[in-house]
């Protein structure tokens, strides 16, 4: 039997003959299959390989994955609006499903009149400012002679702002009726 490996004896026996290109070409050969035991070669197919084994681990995995997420993200897009409404509009919902804690509602205050008491006044308001132009009230030596004392500026200069009609109104300028 032959050994692949150099022994002593023939090493020494070869080594005192000059090696054809032949032969230098034939002993490379037999030390790289006799060294192939020893490293993987070529690292490209190792590489190759490696990466087959994580894409059938994780690839696959990975786009599913993605999927689920984006389809959750739409479907809880769309149906916020939904939610909400249903928040605002019921109150067992809302008592049912969103803690005290993060409930920050408004109560409606209580309005100073009815709607009934203020139809009421405001009947009452048109009937009274129709009564007074029927009997002359709403002249137009009076109406400019009104628009006069609505524009007289308080006594103290610090509350004249409030005497303006618009902020961006000067004295001086004419105002226009339309």
């Amino acid at each position: 039997m032959q050994r692949k490996f150099s022994s002593p004896t023939t090493s020494t026996s070869k080594s005192n003959k000059a090696m054809t290109a032949e032969e230098v070409e034939e002993a490379l050969v037999r030390a790289n299959e006799s060294m192939k035991e020893y490293y993987q070669y070529p690292v490209e197919k190792v590489i190759a390989a490696k990466k087959a084994r994580f894409n059938e681990r994780h690839r696959d995995k990975q786009f599913y994955l993605q999927l689920g997420l984006g389809m959750s993200l739409v479907c809880s897009f769309l149906a916020t609006p939904f939610i909400g409404r249903k928040i605002a509009y019921d109150e067992e919902f809302k008592q049912k499903y969103i803690p005290s804690w993060y409930d920050y509602t408004l109560e409606k205050p209580k309005s100073a009149w009815t709607r009934a008491e203020l139809q009421e006044h405001l009947v009452k308001l048109r009937t009274e400012l129709h009564e007074r132009a029927i009997r002359g009230e709403f002249t137009p030596e009076k109406l400019e002679e009104m628009r006069r004392n609505l524009e007289r500026k308080p006594d103290k200069a610090e509350h004249a702002h409030f005497a303006q009609l618009h902020p961006g109104v000067d004295d001086d300028e004419e105002l226009e009726d339309d």
